[in-house]
């Protein structure tokens, strides 16, 4: 969901303050009763029933902008009609990751028709079990799935949401996203909840390619972004294994789980905050990895990098999001 509205754009809301609860209850009145047909549809229909509405909707959604922009910035060599094009997949693909939300009880319950699942060879999963372990993804695919690696083997994940700004709204989604194989709790305060989780020797899964104003600058598609290092820093106070998770799409609403190889940093001697560092660049760059493989399956409705990029990106308004012209 967008931080205030998703419906209706920040700016409108902050000129008609009194605009925000109609707005809210709107969007609510909306997303329950999308979220109650789809209910009524196989995982097949709902999937591309929401591919469908997001993708046509794409004019009308306030975060439409940022995805075109951030899309601009990564693909500096695409036109305006292929990243046109992109942008309208993302969304798509945005209305499939909400989708996946509605009927994950449903593909739970199917899991072993609907999921297969990938693990380095080399790895001896049964030597972790009991064992803490951060799990990373990013926005990309259907990272929401992830949780679902963990629980195949035994272990239940405890993870991060941000709750939703939209009172009629945020105990609606909370008891959807309950359906996944996770443990959930509140990005407000999660530090030490997730620091007892690990202290318990259990799986914690942080969902990490956005931007964090006070973060470290990293390479992401080659230009530096303010990067968040949390999940990097827990891994190497706690002594525990770090590893990617890739969770992509196939045919006919099945899913391929993949367990990366472990992620080390490539100077062990260096300090705790040099290492995390070096562990998150790479996990950025196995991020990008997966994302020039398929763009439309990055979920990048937020800004990625500082203002000033965007300003020097072709054809791209800093301020709006919206082709020059």
């Amino acid at each position: 969901m967008a931080k205030k509205h998703f419906l209706i754009p920040a700016w409108i809301v902050a000129r008609l303050p009194a605009l925000r609860r109609v707005g809210w209850i709107l969007e609510a009145l909306i997303v329950k009763s999308l979220v109650r047909l789809m209910q009524l549809m196989s995982p097949e229909r709902a999937t591309r029933f929401a591919e469908v509405i997001f993708r046509n909707l794409k004019p009308l959604l306030p975060f439409a902008g940022k995805i075109q922009r951030n899309l601009a910035v990564a693909f500096p060599e695409k036109d305006e009609r292929e990243i046109e094009r992109l942008t309208r997949g993302v969304c798509g693909n945005l209305g499939i990751a909400a989708a996946e939300l509605v009927i994950a009880k449903r593909v739970l319950a199917e899991h072993a028709e609907r999921f297969e699942f990938v693990i380095p060879n080399d790895l001896d999963l049964a030597s972790y079990r009991d064992h803490p372990l951060v799990l990373i993804t990013g926005h990309i695919g259907a990272w929401q799935y992830g949780g679902f690696l963990s629980a195949a083997f035994g272990q239940r994940m405890t993870t991060v949401y941000a709750p939703d700004v939209n009172p009629y709204l945020h105990g609606f989604l909370l008891k959807l996203r309950k359906a996944l194989p996770c443990n959930f709790i509140s990005r407000d305060g999660c530090m030490r909840g997730l620091a007892k989780e690990l202290k318990q020797g259990n799986v914690v899964g942080l969902t990490s390619d956005t931007r964090l104003d006070s973060g470290d600058p990293l390479r992401f598609f080659g230009i530096p972004m303010p990067a968040n290092t949390t999940a990097a820093r827990l891994a190497l106070r706690h002594n525990c294994g770090f590893f990617p998770v890739r969770a992509e799409r196939l045919p006919g609403t099945k899913f391929r789980i993949t367990l990366c190889p472990e992620i080390r940093p490539s100077d062990p001697d260096a300090p705790v905050a040099d290492q995390a560092r070096q562990m998150t660049q790479q996990v950025l760059d196995l991020f990008e990895s997966w994302i020039r493989e398929d763009p439309e399956q990055w979920m990048c409705f937020g800004r990625r990098w500082p203002r000033a990029v965007y300003a020097n990106s072709s054809g791209m308004s800093s301020d709006t999001g919206r082709p020059r012209g």
